[in-house]
């Protein structure tokens, strides 16, 4: 048990070093802020977030031929500047408007610390103003009013208005056009309000919700999608002239954009460019309206990052510049009073190089003088200080556009080099990590020989002396190192870890060597070969789906090429049969398009009812009545199943909601697999064929295209492999258990990769928990969704358990191969993760590490998931009354 739950936390140490080698808190405490001392052109300042908008849709026209942001491009094309804003991943609606809003990119820790509040205290605009006023979602602006200095007042609809469900989206819309109207027209009658607005640097943030539901539900290339664009254009219409009405001394600056796009099948998180690309456009006070040609507005785009927003809303307003802003002012958007415009640059590169003294004030002081690497182009402060004197000498001059390149080029090389010591620990950490991989794989080595050549303590337990004073000799001194630069926690294990698994394999491994090199013969040699090449498909499996397909059809020939076997199954020349029928079946299904991207009803009843067909047969060949009887009651289940999704279907599209009975009986569902260790039959076939039947119901469920039928054929072949393994006789073989090992690691990442890719987690729909939830529940959606993912593997590893309990053998050493097999994949993939390059390549290389350390924990996991579900006593050979099938 030790070594599991050793396993389970270097696992858990390797997953957590790659945010800390790539990904940074961009929060720096202590920063004083920086302001233009220049009076702004704006007193106030109105954004409107549009969640979930693409760019492409924000330029299209209607089947009437009519744009459907026709206002918006009259604004972009006659008296303000528009472009692109590029987000980055992920690409949700949190990290999209701490970009914009703060001109920071999302702290990594918010990721465990909470979905719809700051996890961390960060300097943001809104902080800044005298007052900011919000309306829309309670998810995006109670972000936003905690923690602040009271100045943030939000006007919010409650939760249960977010329904993925329905046609009436828009209301989300219509609600706070109303209220903000209702708001506006009330300031005169309201003496405190009257006051509020009154004040300068105001600002009005409008979140609309409308599109990112309607894109969801209906999917951005919908009616209803364009239809709600149109309605949020004509709404900002009537917002913009009636903030005019009440100042009316054009003394408002305006700002339109999206916190992230979304994909043609309804979904968002990941970096494709529909997801990436958003549309902005700023008009009003402060913003330049020269050079604008009326016929030829779409090629003058002034494109930014998303985070550069904030720093013009600082601009335009006169407000200090949020001190974590990584933003760059977009120049061109700025209108042409160079002495404003040049104190502006100035003081965004002030507070840029703030953040980057910060940062490497920071470091020096957490590193020995020998082993600070300053960032040599400002390797002092003296040199910064020099630059912004520069700069200050060019205005007082008069020499503007020179003091802006300064600027620039100033506010670039601070860019620089907070890049460079985000990633100042990079290499070293890297290389402790590598080690520690390579020591953790030959340590697993180590534990294999040991189970079948043991080799007493007392013959080597003094040899090692040496061994011993160094690597504790080592440890002390890294030990103080870390202790006086004053890393973080986690740093500790990332060094001392590569030596702690050394030392324990040299203790381990000499005179195991000794004894392992004598057995050692060449066709061992050839077979590594083989594994490392079965291990690259799967690895190859992540970038290309068909890849699996080529796996499966080499694995479909194992009945005919294990020569050692072949002679067993001589009387089982149907399961061989069946064996390369499946896997020819499964090969298909990397082949298909991922699951996700659309919905087939269709599909999923044909799943169902082949699942039904195949549980209903294995039920009533049962002799033993009571596991009969048990069978067909679970069976049951799957029919009533396929009537709660019809059922639940009508109701949405007649608009009557999600009703009550039909949600009770699939949360009951979805439970059913609980009732296995109280009621489930006790024999192993019976056994394994309740919990096949037990989570069916919660996956059809959550399903939406082919998954049941792939879910049908998996647990065929599943089958097929306990029975052709069954008539091997007992062998503890090394290169058996590795085989073994590997079939299921294969399996394990076809129940992922057969039915999508990485695109099927990003392309979660709502539509796929209609049964459980309609209403925003994010951690209720993603557990449903890991829920569904998980059920096939479920089925995978009690297809192992079942291997390994006819034979009697250990489960330790399937799970240490598992391990070492995990590891070598793993290792790949850690080197692979970058934060440079597209945001696609940046989200792809994480994913595909992530989902490697999930499988291998998840592996553990449901190791317990397992036991649970085959609690009591189980029982491989026949009782008198078994049934047939479940001889050996």
């Amino acid at each position: 048990m030790w070594i599991i739950f050793c396993a389970v936390c270097v696992q858990i140490v390797f997953l957590l070093s790659v945010f800390d080698i790539h990904f940074h808190s961009p929060i720096v405490k202590g920063m004083s802020p920086s302001a233009n001392l220049i009076p702004a052109p704006a007193k106030r300042l109105v954004l409107f977030s549009a969640d979930g908008l693409r760019f492409d849709t924000f330029l299209s026209y209607g089947n009437d031929r009519e744009p459907n942001a026709k206002f918006l491009r009259s604004v972009a094309s006659t008296r303000g500047k528009w472009g692109l804003s590029s987000t980055r991943v992920p690409t949700e609606s949190r990290p999209g408007h701490v970009a914009m809003i703060a001109g920071l990119y999302e702290d990594p820790s918010a990721v465990f610390r909470g979905w719809k509040e700051n996890p961390v205290e960060f300097d943001s605009v809104f902080n800044q103003s005298s007052y900011t006023f919000g309306w829309g979602s309670p998810d995006i602006l109670s972000m936003f009013s905690k923690g602040t200095k009271g100045n943030v007042i939000t006007f919010t609809y409650s939760s249960e208005s977010e329904q993925f469900t329905g046609h009436d989206a828009y209301k989300l819309d219509e609600w706070v056009f109303e209220h903000i109207e209702r708001f506006i027209q009330m300031a005169p009658h309201n003496a405190t309000i009257s006051n509020m607005l009154q004040q300068q640097q105001l600002i009005f943030f409008v979140h609309l919700l409308g599109l990112d539901t309607n894109g969801h539900t209906n999917k951005p290339h919908s009616t209803l999608y364009t239809d709600n664009l149109r309605y949020v254009d004509q709404g900002i219409a009537k917002i913009e002239s009636l903030i005019n009405g009440y100042f009316k001394d054009n003394k408002t600056a305006f700002i339109f954009t999206a916190d992230h796009g979304m994909t043609d099948w309804g979904s968002h998180g990941a970096g494709h460019p529909t997801e990436t690309q958003t549309p902005i456009v700023a008009w009003g006070a402060g913003i330049n309206t020269d050079q604008i040609d009326p016929l030829h507005w779409e090629n003058k785009r002034n494109d930014m990052e998303q985070a550069d927003i904030a720093p013009l809303m600082a601009a335009l307003l006169g407000i200090n510049f949020p001190v974590n802003s990584v933003g760059k002012l977009p120049l061109a958007y700025l209108a042409d009073d160079m002495l404003w415009k040049s104190h502006a640059a100035l003081a965004n590169t002030r507070q840029l190089t703030r953040s980057f003294q910060a940062l490497s004030q920071r470091q020096q002081n957490q590193s020995l003088s020998w082993r600070f690497r300053p960032f040599w182009p400002l390797e002092s402060n003296q040199v910064t200080v020099h630059n912004l004197q520069q700069i200050e000498n060019s205005i007082r001059s008069g020499y503007f556009n020179e003091s802006i390149q300064q600027s620039v080029e100033l506010m670039d090389l601070c860019l620089q080099g907070m890049e460079y010591f985000y990633r100042y620990d990079e290499f070293q950490l890297k290389m402790c990590i590598t080690l520690a991989y390579i020591g953790w794989a030959a340590i697993l080595v180590v534990f294999l020989i040991q189970e079948r050549t043991p080799v007493p303590k007392k013959k080597y337990a003094k040899q090692f002396g040496l061994i011993d004073q160094i690597a504790f000799g080592l440890s002390i001194f890294i030990f103080i190192v870390l202790t006086v630069e004053g890393v973080p926690f986690l740093y500790y294990a990332y060094h001392l870890l590569p030596l702690v698994l050394w030392w324990y394999c040299l203790r381990q491994s000499r005179q195991m060597l000794r004894q392992t090199v004598r057995l050692v013969r060449i066709r061992h040699f050839i077979w590594t070969v083989f594994l490392l090449g079965g291990l690259e498909f799967l690895v190859a499996g992540f970038f290309q789906r068909w890849f699996l397909s080529v796996g499966l059809i080499f694995l479909s020939l194992w009945p005919h090429w294990d020569q050692r076997s072949s002679s067993r199954w001589r009387h089982h020349e149907m399961f061989k049969s069946l064996w390369m029928f499946t896997f020819l079946i499964l090969a298909m299904f990397p082949v298909f398009p991922p699951v996700g991207k659309h919905s087939f009803p269709i599909l999923v009843d044909i799943g169902g009812m082949l699942l039904t067909v195949m549980a209903f047969w294995s039920s009533l060949v049962m002799h033993h009545d009571r596991d009969r009887t048990v069978l067909v009651c679970y069976t049951i289940a799957i029919p009533i199943t396929l009537y709660v999704r019809h059922s639940v279907s009508d109701s949405l599209v007649q608009g009557q909601g999600l009703p009550i009975l039909e949600q009770v009986l699939s949360w009951l569902l979805l439970g059913l697999p609980l009732t296995l260790p109280v009621i489930g039959p006790s024999l192993l076939w019976p056994r394994l064929i309740g919990i096949v039947i037990t989570l069916t119901p919660s996956f059809l469920l959550l399903s939406l295209s082919y998954e049941g039928i792939f879910f049908a054929i998996l647990v065929v072949a599943l089958a097929v492999w306990i029975r052709l393994e069954a008539a091997i006789p007992p062998s503890d073989s090394f290169w058996t258990q590795l085989r073994r090992s590997y079939f299921f690691l294969f399996l394990t990442l076809l129940s992922f990769f057969g039915l999508g890719n990485l695109a099927s987690l990003n392309s979660f729909d709502p539509s796929s928990v209609r049964c459980f939830v309609t209403t925003f529940s994010p951690f209720t959606m993603a557990g449903l969704l890991l829920w569904k993912i998980t059920v096939p593997f479920i089925a995978v590893s009690s297809a192992l358990w079942a291997v390994t309990l006819q034979h009697q053998l250990s489960m330790k050493n399937v799970y240490l191969m598992i391990l070492l097999l995990s590891a070598a994949m793993a290792v790949q993939f850690f080197h692979w993760v970058t934060s440079r390059g597209s945001w696609l390549d940046i989200g792809t290389s994480l994913s595909h590490y992530v989902i490697v350390q999930f499988t291998v924990l998840f592996v553990m996991l449901l190791r317990s998931v397992v036991q649970f579900l085959t609690y009591g006593p189980i029982y491989f050979h026949v009782r008198p009354t078994a049934s047939k099938y479940d001889k050996d």
